[in-house]
This record gives structure tokens, C-alpha cells and sequence, in this order.
């Protein structure tokens, strides 16, 4: 499998999981928990590991977008 297969497999993997109902109650919980909320501590050490659960969010989100772009990209190269 060539690296671009698996990135698409990959992002298949998690709009299929995130788009059950049970999917956006997770994701909605992980947005209010670290999404919604700035990572910012007075202790370095604690500024770092919220950031790090944020970025893990983040990346999800990222991921999610890109799968629901490439999904409307090919229904349109189909339909074309």
C-alpha cells in the first residue's frame, strides 16, 4: 500500500468513526474538554501537556475536514 492509500484509509477510518452518533458524542466531549479552552498555565510543564491533549483534538478535527473535502472532491470528479 502506497503511502497516499494509506493517509486515505486513514482519514476514512476516522470520518467513518466520527460520524456515527456515538462518534460526534466523543468528539463533542473533546471539543468542550480541549478544543474550546486556551492551554495557557503559569507552570510551563502543565502549559505543555494541555497543549499536547489540545493538539490531539486538533489533529482529529484536521483529519476530519480533509476526508470531507476529498469526499466532495470525488463525488464531483464522478458526477463530472
Amino acid at each position: 500500500m502506497t503511502p497516499d492509500e494509506e493517509r486515505t484509509d486513514r482519514m476514512q477510518d476516522y470520518l467513518m468513526t466520527f460520524s456515527t452518533s456515538a462518534g460526534k458524542k466523543v468528539l463533542e466531549d473533546l471539543r468542550k474538554a480541549y478544543g474550546d479552552r486556551t492551554s495557557f498555565n503559569s507552570d510551563p510543564l502543565v502549559m505543555a501537556y494541555n497543549e499536547g491533549r489540545r493538539s490531539v483534538y486538533l489533529s482529529i478535527c484536521y483529519l476530519l475536514v480533509q476526508a470531507r473535502q476529498e469526499k466532495i472532491e470525488k463525488k464531483q470528479t464522478t458526477a463530472e
